[in-house]
């Protein structure tokens, strides 16, 4: 059995759904997770150096998280690639058909639904959506998840509708009902999930720069960088009525799929035997 090191800066808590879901999928396949305290004290500290020698030694390929550490394991010998990210692809796309159970909590929200899905915390740009509810009171804006900081500023818009956090498998059943999927990420390092599971339902989608990802897919995702950029962008959204575009998101959620992770894994341990 092949075996693929998995090193990351986070801990298992963290990262034990992306490796989960690439096993699940690879059962010749050995996934041996390290998490050092940090990357540098891999090399530093002697506990960490002897179990990463030993862990290298028996793996065929590592794969490192965040992918900006994996400069520091190329003198390991062995290849290194990013820990991939990826959807559950047969669950988001049967968003676009719209024919999931309705959300008991949308009943009484209307169309257009902006909608964004996973925590609100600090990594969400606030004050961007609390300017787009002021503009545009006809617009609702759902967050369909935790919310874990202080969202005070938009407590003066009734159309800012936060409904708490939804079990994963809901998910796609809200995004559904979105007429717009937005992303508010504020960091370049931001996890790529959400993007993956926006674009595999097909649905328009409006998404500050970040995670760097998402500069993949300008052709079929509207950029805001700022404020009044992410009101036009939510505008043209709404109005979208292009076949091609909701056909290329999805194209591009069906290769981010897990499935998809998986075989080309699979296809870099073959090249590397």
């Amino acid at each position: 059995m092949k075996r693929i090191l998995v090193v990351s800066a986070e801990p298992w808590s963290r990262e034990k759904d992306r490796v989960n879901c690439l096993a699940s999928r690879m059962p010749e396949v050995d996934f041996r997770f390290l998490s050092p305290v940090d990357m540098k004290g891999l090399f530093k500290e002697t506990r960490f150096k002897r179990q990463f020698a030993k862990a290298v030694e028996a793996s065929v390929l590592i794969l490192v998280s965040p992918a900006a550490h994996a400069g520091r394991l190329q003198s390991s010998g062995k290849p290194v690639l990013p820990l991939p990210a990826g959807v559950d692809f047969e669950a988001f796309s049967s968003a676009a058909e719209r024919n999931l159970p309705f959300p008991d909590d949308l009943f009484n929200v209307k169309n257009p639904i902006i909608g964004h899905t996973g925590s609100v915390d600090e990594s969400v740009n606030l004050q961007t959506v609390a300017e787009a509810a002021e503009a545009h009171p006809e617009w609702a804006f759902v967050f369909a998840g935790p919310i874990l900081t202080d969202t005070a500023v938009w407590k003066p818009f009734p159309n800012i509708h936060l409904l708490g956090e939804k079990p994963p498998g809901h998910l796609p059943a809200y995004v559904s009902r979105f007429d717009v999927c937005v992303n508010l990420a504020k960091s370049a390092a931001a996890p790529p999930e959400k993007l993956y599971e926006y674009l595999a339902s097909g649905k328009p989608i409006v998404s500050t720069p970040h995670p760097a990802q998402v500069l993949d897919y300008t052709e079929a995702v509207y950029l805001a960088g700022t404020p009044g950029e992410f009101i036009a962008c939510c505008k043209k959204a709404i109005s979208e009525r292009d076949a091609w575009k909701t056909r290329r998101r999805i194209e591009y959620g069906r290769a981010a799929s897990w499935d998809a992770r998986a075989a080309d894994l699979e296809r870099t341990i073959k090249e590397l035997s």
